[in-house]
């Protein structure tokens, strides 16, 4: 009889065993679970891309750049390399001779843009009206201190129509070179213009 309630309570004794094991494991299922959301989360943090500034403003690389004076003696260029291998046209027979397409011209400088250096006027003793010279495309300008200056400019001849905006425009700025009151210009202007893709100055020495 005693030999049967041994056996009997031996295995009463048993599930409770094994229920009493089973939460220790399941207590560490939520440690290694959180472990592991927060090794995620640093993981995405890590490969999360670093931001940066947007690219520099480019208008400050485009801004033309003005160029120095001219010594006395120098001869310097301006824009393009010369393309035309002929002679230069005195002004004088450019404008009454002047071949179509481009041509090389020499003159005088009269005047240039005391602000940037982004235009001139031609002449010669046997020229009454300036010629205006501006530079192809707003490419580049010239040194500002070529008033009187012997000068090569090569480009395209055209007469033309000048509107009364841009005449006053001109006016203003010769006024300021010669420091006397601009003229009042009234209506469009008709004269020759040249515009340039080269142009070579040289200084008359000191």
């Amino acid at each position: 009889m005693r030999p049967l309630l041994l056996l009997l309570i031996l295995l009463l004794a048993s599930p409770l065993a094994c229920d009493s094991s089973e939460p220790t494991a399941t207590e560490g299922q939520p440690e290694a679970s959180a472990e592991a959301a927060e090794e995620g989360e640093g993981a995405t943090a890590e490969a999360a891309p670093e931001v940066t500034d947007g690219p520099a403003d480019d208008q400050a690389q485009a801004k033309q750049e003005l160029p120095g004076d001219l010594e006395p003696g120098e001869t310097r260029h301006f824009g393009a390399p010369f393309t035309l291998e002929s002679e230069p046209l005195p002004l004088d027979q450019a404008l009454t001779s002047a071949p179509e397409g481009p041509i090389k011209v020499s003159a005088k400088i009269e005047q240039v843009c005391k602000k940037k250096g982004c235009w001139f006027t031609l002449t010669t003793d046997q020229v009454e009206e300036p010629v205006r010279v501006r530079m192809k495309d707003y490419g580049f300008f010239v040194s500002r201190n070529s008033d009187g200056a012997d000068v090569i400019v090569e480009g395209t001849l055209q007469a033309t129509v000048i509107s009364e905006e841009m005449a006053q425009h001109y006016a203003e700025d010769q006024a300021e070179a010669t420091g006397e009151p601009a003229e009042k210009v009234e209506g469009e202007q008709k004269n020759y213009e040249f515009t340039a893709t080269g142009i070579e100055i040289s200084q008359p020495k000191a």
